[in-house]
């Protein structure tokens, strides 16, 4: 049962007012002044410290506010409609203005301290890091409902959290740049079906989960989180502990699953693309049953996004027959939206939701059930970029797409019993999806530009595409940016970890990256996520020790049953590299990402105690050769 807060309204009268005075809420031990003349907010702990929360939005003005139930509201000179109330533990401010305006308010000047963002996985970003502030030297704004995998951050001090919240990200943003140290501010575009944006402040203890945390229990107190019991299909059971790999070439043939279960492989999850036009190693029937045989979850890559015309399509996945041109997304200057990479069109949710029988989501699913996958990947829907359309055969706004979404990811689950995958799940999506291809990867501004990069590989040749096999070797600024272990938090698992398996993007295979593959090793252990690989026949052989390894330690430190929640995370030494995470079973994981031993533990090997018993669990001591 939610508990309703105490809140007090100290210094305003019952009856509206020309001028207002300031607003005092009191929630548990934090009491709030909001100044409605600037929409300035400020705090006053129970240890009697003053916290600014928010800097004042414009220049006084005068403000009539009146009562609205238990909180208040009034108008700003600008026309937007702002009420103050609770939610929880949390402040809440709800802001409402007509299509067309937009929200730029700055958080408060930070000169020391720690951002806390969920920027994929998660990030703590020191304010005054001269590294971060050169990667932040021209601002970068992060999707509420897309980069950031739940809409949510906080500030960190020695002494507190200041938590900031969104209980829709729908068209906001989270941007940071350098001024003197990171910045932030929060930007909202009110947009059709995204008139109203609700800001959720709190203040709390100094914890490096804070945000998530909060998010997780704002989720529970509105039934908006959906753990994996919630989600249950017949292969389900088979996905936690299981590696994440996408197969090529002789990958796809029956000798590969026949590698898999000598090397001793009993849980994998396996996706693939693959054009049927082809005749050269297809996974068909034989494949899928000899696959749910061993034990492994399979199935094919799904996307509902592009369509392309008929006789050019560069892939299966784009061919909508009758629905393409007619389906594609037009824009509101009349012209069609261009798809990915310049590809055909961005099809329209909307057209295919109106689009009676075939071709749609419920016809291709039902295909692969009639394959024998048990699991599929859909891209790009649980990503979050959603689109207008402003064609009047199919009109639709920005939250119109994503109930579409929404629904034929949910159609998957609850009609046809997939295990049901997808790219960079968020908060949003997490209630109708299993696992995350991308959310466990960290610090997106750096992975794009690296995939339009020569030196990481192209798409050639087709059985063996560079982007997977080629091996990268980063600059130590990418390093960093990619995979730095000080830097890193896991937000997501401490919102999500009992919900969604998070992966890293299907680019970034454990072994891609030269260098990074036992730290990478260690952390997936620490998280409890699951590594991703790239395999046909020649890469088994190559990287299976490290495969064999990942499988088998990851059920020595998390078992293969049901997932539970993260509760805690602390660093352990002054430069952040020794790293404990705590389980609501009682287990405590220690990674040390430094290059000496701590207490025993060596280099990017993490402990495992669990009733009273410890095992350290490392890596494979070499690096599988590239040949």
């Amino acid at each position: 049962m939610r508990r309703l807060p105490l809140l007090t309204l100290l210094s305003v009268l019952a009856a509206p007012v020309a001028e207002a005075s300031p607003l005092t809420v009191r929630v548990d031990a934090v009491t709030y002044t909001i100044d409605p003349e600037t929409l300035k907010v400020d705090a006053l702990t129970g240890d009697g410290a003053t916290v600014a929360v928010m800097p004042a939005l414009h220049a006084p003005e005068t403000a009539a506010v009146a009562r609205d139930g238990a909180g208040w509201r009034w108008s700003d000179a600008g026309g937007r409609t702002l009420r103050v109330g609770t939610d929880g533990s949390a402040l809440q401010l709800t802001i409402t203005a007509t299509p067309g305006a937009d929200l730029n308010w700055p958080l408060p000047q930070t000169m020391a301290g720690t951002w806390l963002v969920p920027d994929g996985e998660g990030m703590a970003y020191e304010v005054g890091d001269t590294f971060w502030r050169r990667q932040y030297a021209h601002e970068h704004c992060l999707g509420a409902t897309a980069l950031l995998s739940m809409p949510a951050w906080s500030y960190l001090t020695e002494g507190r959290t200041v938590t900031y919240a969104l209980a829709d990200g729908l068209q906001s943003e989270l941007c940071l740049h350098d001024q003197d140290g990171l910045q932030a501010r929060l930007a909202h575009n009110f947009t059709r079906g995204a008139e109203t944006v609700d800001l959720l402040f709190t203040i709390g203890a100094p914890d490096p989960l804070a945000p998530a945390l909060f998010y997780r229990q704002y989720m529970k107190a509105h039934g908006q989180f959906t753990p994996f019991k919630a989600k249950a299909v017949p292969g389900l059971p088979r996905l936690f502990g299981a590696p994440q790999a996408y197969v090529w070439g002789d990958g796809r043939d029956l000798a590969f699953l026949d590698d898999l279960k000598a090397l001793g492989i009993d849980r994998i999850t396996i996706s693939y693309d693959q054009d049927p036009r082809s005749s050269k190693n297809l996974v068909g029937n034989a494949y899928l049953a000899r696959a749910k045989a061993l034990g492994y979850l399979a199935g094919p890559y799904e996307s509902f996004d592009n369509g392309q015309p008929l006789a050019t399509a560069d892939t299966p996945v784009a061919v909508w027959y009758d629905l393409y041109p007619s389906g594609c997304i037009v824009k509101a200057d009349g012209q069609g939206m261009t798809g990915f990479a310049n590809r055909g069109c961005e099809m329209s949710s909307e057209a295919i939701a109106r689009h009676p029988g075939a071709p749609s989501p419920d016809s291709r699913y039902a295909r692969h059930v009639d394959d024998g996958a048990s699991q599929v990947f859909v891209d790009v829907d649980a990503f979050g970029d959603f689109k207008e359309d402003f064609s009047p055969d199919h009109p639709m706004t920005l939250d119109r797409d994503r109930a579409n979404r929404l629904a034929r990811l949910r159609l998957a689950i609850r009609k046809y019993k997939f295990v049901l995958g997808s790219e960079n799940v968020t908060a949003w999506s997490s209630g109708v999806t299993h696992y995350s291809h991308g959310t466990a990867q960290t610090h997106a501004i750096a992975i794009w530009p690296l995939l339009k990069d020569k030196r990481f590989g192209g798409w050639w040749p087709p059985e063996r595409p560079g982007l997977f096999f080629k091996p990268f070797e980063p600059t130590p600024d990418e390093a960093r940016s990619l995979f730095g272990a000080s830097d890193r938090l896991p937000l997501f698992e401490a919102a999500f970890h009992d919900s969604v398996v998070a992966a890293d993007r299907w680019e970034f295979g454990l072994v891609k990256v030269v260098g990074a593959e036992r730290l990478r090793f260690a952390r997936a252990l620490l998280y409890g996520t699951p590594t991703m690989w790239n395999l046909d026949r020649k890469e088994l052989k190559r990287v299976g020790p490290w495969l064999k390894a990942a499988r088998d330690d990851f059920r020595i430190a998390h078992g293969d049953g049901t997932p539970v929640a993260l509760t805690g995370f602390r660093w352990l030494s002054d430069d952040h590299l020794v790293q404990q995470v705590t389980y609501a079973d009682g287990r405590v994981l220690t990674a040390n990402f430094g290059a000496s031993a701590w207490r025993g533990l060596e280099p990017d090997c993490v402990r495992v105690v669990r009733r009273g018993k410890s095992i350290d669990l490392c890596p494979p001591a070499d690096s599988p050769p590239f040949k």
